[in-house]
């Protein structure tokens, strides 16, 4: 966007009186809690005389520390300028009015930078005027964080807006109609300038924008051009100038019209593949301010079929394990059969049996001292650990190492506690997880 002149009158906004619910002044900066609403001149305002009575009192309010009436008389800046709708995202149309709370957060935003960068007391230092305090904030500070703005959230939209201005004020095959209705044109912003191709007369009509999306609907898309540039070779160039500029002449054959710049930056994106995303989180969004939103477009958060076959497979590893594990316990009992199957109830009972019995009534029912008990157990969980198993293979494991012990051991068939079989229960009695973690088991 080109600087406003000096002398060029700006219309503060119209805005409500009554106090807004955007986020409060106060919880950004200091305790002090001015409104996000400036009380504006509720009527039209139509010579300069009367622009110029609007102005704030700059200095006063400055000198003064007044931070209610600083803030609202930014606000009012804020809601004046043309790029505000731009930077926020939101369209031009007077359906869809940027919300107040959106207002609120940019003129919190310049209020902060001027006093980081100490603007406000190099106003008084320097004795500038209100008029000239007014003009530097709207037309300098204000502007140059809005534009950052589009450049960080919308960089490839910014640079081929500005692209688009560029080749039309200066490639030769096109020209800016200066004349509207037989008469010489003004444009408070750039973006109104009207732009043709050079070869159409001065008085050839202006036709309605509405109608312009439909009529390049043959216009094809442009392909993207994926070549880095820049001086840090991490931006891509999009479209190259020449491409550009014959898609602009093919807009401007289809419409068989001038247009505003910014028709025709809006015409020249959507025929090209301009990237810009941004992250946002679906928790904020679905609220009770934002219902009837569809995400159908997002991708499920249940396993894909790749994972379920993946799971299944780890599950019947776990579950070849179980039997291998048993067949290892015999080894270490150097296949006595006698000594494997009091190493197996050792198993049953420590770790596998509802009722869990303490350690002097296993080597009870096993028949072995406590000594032994606690020697095998010690040799039981030195191999648990040697297992690399996560929780869905564990629970497997252990159905299976149960399935398996009491099919070897002719053990009871009474299963009442399956029904609530659950891995962490299962090995509440040697911490499993934490043998597994290589960390000391605790005692009974």
């Amino acid at each position: 966007m080109k600087a406003l002149y000096p002398d060029s009158p700006i219309v503060p906004a119209k805005l409500s009186l009554a106090a807004t619910s955007g986020a409060s002044f106060g919880s950004r900066f200091s305790n002090s809690k001015p409104p996000h609403t400036a009380g504006a001149a509720q009527g039209k305002i139509s010579a300069p005389g009367k622009i110029s009575a609007q102005l704030s009192l700059w200095k006063a309010r400055i000198e003064n520390s007044d931070a209610q009436s600083l803030w609202r008389s930014l606000h009012r800046l804020v809601s004046a300028h043309p790029l505000v709708y731009s930077a926020l995202g939101y369209s031009h149309s007077p359906a869809n009015q940027t919300p107040s709370s959106s207002l609120s957060d940019l003129t919190q935003d310049l209020y902060l930078l001027l006093l980081q960068k100490g603007r406000f007391t190099h106003y008084i230092v320097a004795q500038m005027s209100d008029a000239e305090i007014e003009r530097e904030i709207f037309q300098i500070e204000l502007t140059n964080l809005l534009i950052g703005n589009l450049r960080r959230r919308r960089p490839e939209n910014y640079r081929i807006a500005r692209r688009v201005s560029g080749v039309l004020e200066n490639d030769p095959r096109f020209r800016q109609f200066r004349q509207r209705d037989g008469k010489n044109a003004r444009y408070r912003q750039a973006a109104e300038a009207v732009y043709g191709l050079s070869g159409w007369s001065g008085n050839k009509a202006v036709k309605d924008s509405g109608t312009f999306a439909d009529l390049i609907n043959h216009v094809p898309m442009r392909m993207r051009n994926r070549r880095r540039a820049g001086c840090t070779g991490d931006a891509q160039v999009i479209v190259s100038n020449q491409d550009l500029v014959e898609l602009l002449v093919e807009i401007f054959e289809a419409i068989d019209s001038p247009a505003p710049l910014r028709v025709l930056r809006r015409l020249a994106l959507s025929k090209l593949p301009v990237c810009d995303p941004e992250m946002s989180s679906i928790d904020d969004e679905v609220n009770e301010e934002r219902q009837g939103r569809n995400y159908d477009w997002i991708a499920s958060s249940d396993a894909s079929p790749e994972q379920l076959a993946l799971l299944k497979e780890q599950e019947r590893e776990a579950r070849r394990a179980a039997p291998e594990f048993l067949d290892h316990l015999s080894l270490l009992a150097r296949s006595n059969p006698q000594r494997t199957e009091r190493l197996w109830r050792v198993l049953w009972h420590c770790f596998l049996d509802s009722d869990e019995p303490s350690q002097l009534e296993i080597a009870e029912m096993v028949g072995l001292s406590d000594s032994s008990v606690s020697d095998y157990r010690r040799k039981i969980e030195a191999e648990l650990r040697k297992l690399n198993f996560t929780p869905e293979q564990l629970r497997c494991f252990a159905e299976e190492l149960e399935e398996q012990l009491r099919w070897r051991l002719s053990l009871s068939d009474a299963r009442d506690h399956e029904e609530n079989f659950d891995s962490g229960s299962v090995w509440v009695k040697c911490d499993l997880p934490s043998m597994l973690r290589f960390e000391p088991a605790p005692a009974f």
